[in-house]
């Protein structure tokens, strides 16, 4: 008998398009709610709620405003027809005057955001576009100087009317994908000038900006003839702005008066999904395509897909719903979360996660429909209690906080740093949105935070299949399997199942599962030959756990069964 470790587990993550045979040992063929982790796997983290339960709307979009008076994050929610804010302490209304048009949760659309000096501004696509001062007392509005501005292109006269993408760059603000009304609405349908661009005036820190095109005005607008998609995402990069169209990527740079911005098409076949499948990392841009993913440096176009998950991610994505895929920048981890809703559903329940600093896939579940995440600061509603019990743990006994009546808990359970809470409430995290249509939601929750999704279980998985075990020609026969965990309670149990092949042609044949708890065994008993093997691990509990390497105890069997050529 003789020991095959397989280390480095987590190095390369999961790899779905390529046939397991043709894999390197240490990459995964399957996977769910797991994250590789530098150089091994770990269950992804759960959730707990932040913030009082939103009233009024069940939230869709979020954005983020650091107040100036130093009192911490305000998170501002979007819903159907209804915008509030939180400002540390309570949910305040800052839905305007004319409430937006309404937007369904079960329909296609999105809000999306953007900042410009101390300003936010917001388009859902059906409306004019809104924009709040930052003040409390006050609520959105209508973008001054937009509607009533008349639009450059023949035949006039039009006014500016919806916006489908906005984006602060630089002391402007650009708009793409415009509707215009006509001064008689009975006379002239509206129309909209999806190829074009525009850009206001200058601007300051405190100032909406004005968008009157005229001689001697800054504001202006460029028609993208290069090819016939319409704009859908607008995004700096840099010093660049970056026009996403459907079917082609241009980028734009300031060179000033008279004629402000030069286009140059990047991509000429190339287009984005839909707005807000776009997030910056330190390389430049990552969008999701119509087959595959990208990085855009500012210069060239990369695919990242292909050959790796394009498959699993494009065959589970929802036709009808895929313009409410979104991308979200989890900073502290190196990771981009493509969130998407899998087929049977219209606001996304799946992300694709890319690991950009060690080059790694992942997928993991999300709500049924979270309507968005958003990357800010959110302390949890109350901390980690000690004890195990939270809802029997309400405060000191009468023997004092330190009594062994109060503190009485399991610590390992908790994927928190001890000591660290409240700094942990201050540093940022992934927040999401529960975005059902349920009296019981519009609650947020933070990322990183226990073990639990929706207060149950996450079912984790991890699988490969046709592992050679260092040589594909021979028989081995595997008696035993270790594996090298790490579990945060001492009942961790996991159902383990083995595999076995004799030839790459042949259906995969399972064996198990076994019970597994890495507290009080190390290895899985296996009786099983062939000359390829697979392992599959399921776990589904309040624990946290990590798998850092695999060894296979086996021993050779011969050539038998293998192929004669004639």
């Amino acid at each position: 008998m003789q020991l095959v470790p397989v280390e480095n587990i987590g190095m390369m993550g999961l790899n779905t398009d390529v046939p397991s045979w043709q894999l390197p040992p240490n990459v995964w063929s399957e996977s769910n709610n797991v994250r590789f982790d530098d150089l091994s796997v770990r269950k992804s983290q759960g959730l707990a709620k932040v913030f009082d339960q939103i009233p009024l709307i069940h939230p869709m979009h979020l954005e983020t405003y650091q107040s100036g008076n130093d009192s911490g994050t305000w998170w501002i929610a979007f819903g159907t027809q209804s915008i509030m804010i939180w400002d540390g302490s309570t949910w305040k209304d800052l839905t305007p005057s004319t409430k937006p048009t309404d937007m369904p949760i079960d329909s296609p659309g999105q809000w999306q955001t953007t900042k410009l000096g101390s300003l936010v501004y917001a388009t859902n696509g059906i409306d004019p576009p809104y924009y709040w001062d930052g003040k409390l007392e006050n609520k959105f509005k209508p973008l001054p100087n937009w509607t009533s501005q008349t639009d450059p292109h023949p035949p006039s006269p039009h006014k500016y009317g919806a916006v489908q993408t906005l984006a602060g760059f630089k002391s402007f603000l650009w708009a793409g994908n415009v509707y215009v009304d006509t001064d008689d609405v009975g006379t002239q349908p509206k129309k909209v000038f999806e190829r074009s661009v525009y850009w206001s005036n200058m601007t300051n820190f405190y100032t909406a900006p004005e968008w009157d095109i005229a001689l001697e005005s800054d504001a202006g607008h460029y028609e993208l003839l290069d090819s016939m998609g319409g704009v859908v995402h607008l995004q700096q990069l840099r010093e660049s702005m970056m026009i996403y169209k459907s079917d082609s990527v241009l980028v734009s740079t300031f060179i000033g008066a008279p004629f402000m911005f030069t286009f140059q098409t990047i991509a000429p076949e190339i287009g984005v999904l839909c707005k807000n499948a776009v997030a910056d990392f330190p390389g430049g841009h990552w969008f999701v395509g119509r087959s595959d993913c990208y990085i855009n440096n500012g210069q060239t176009i990369e695919t990242k897909l292909t050959n790796r998950v394009q498959s699993e991610m494009f065959k589970d994505i929802d036709g009808d719903y895929a313009v409410n895929t979104y991308c979200v920048t989890d900073w502290a981890n190196n990771e981009i979360w493509t969130c998407y809703p899998s087929v049977g559903n219209s606001r996304p329940n799946r992300a694709l996660i890319w690991n950009y600093k060690n080059d790694t896939f992942s997928f993991r579940d999300l709500f049924e429909k979270t309507g968005h995440i958003k990357y800010g600061v959110a302390p949890v509603q109350s901390g980690v209690q000690w004890g195990g019990d939270q809802a029997a743990d309400t405060g000191p006994t009468e023997e004092g906080p330190f009594s062994d009546n109060y503190y009485t808990g399991e610590w390992d359970s908790s994927t928190d740093s001890w000591g660290t809470q409240s700094y942990d409430d201050t540093v940022e995290h992934l927040v999401w949105t529960d975005s059902r249509s349920t009296n019981s939601a519009r609650q947020l929750y933070r990322h990183e935070s226990g073990n639990l999704l929706m207060d149950a279980p996450m079912d984790t998985k991890i699988e490969r299949t046709g592992i050679d075990l260092g040589d594909p020609s021979t028989v081995k026969y595997v008696s035993a399997v270790y594996p090298k965990m790490w579990t945060s309670t001492a009942d961790a149990t996991f159902n383990v199942w083995t595999a076995h092949q004799m030839n790459t042609e042949d259906a995969v044949t399972w064996e198990g599962p076994k019970v597994f708890n890495p507290e009080t065994m190390n290895k899985i008993s296996v009786r099983t030959s062939g000359k390829f093997f697979g392992i599959r691990m399921e776990s589904n509990g309040d624990f946290d756990w990590l798998l850092s390497g695999l060894e296979w105890e086996t021993a050779t069997s011969g050539r038998r069964g293998s192929r004669v050529y004639t």
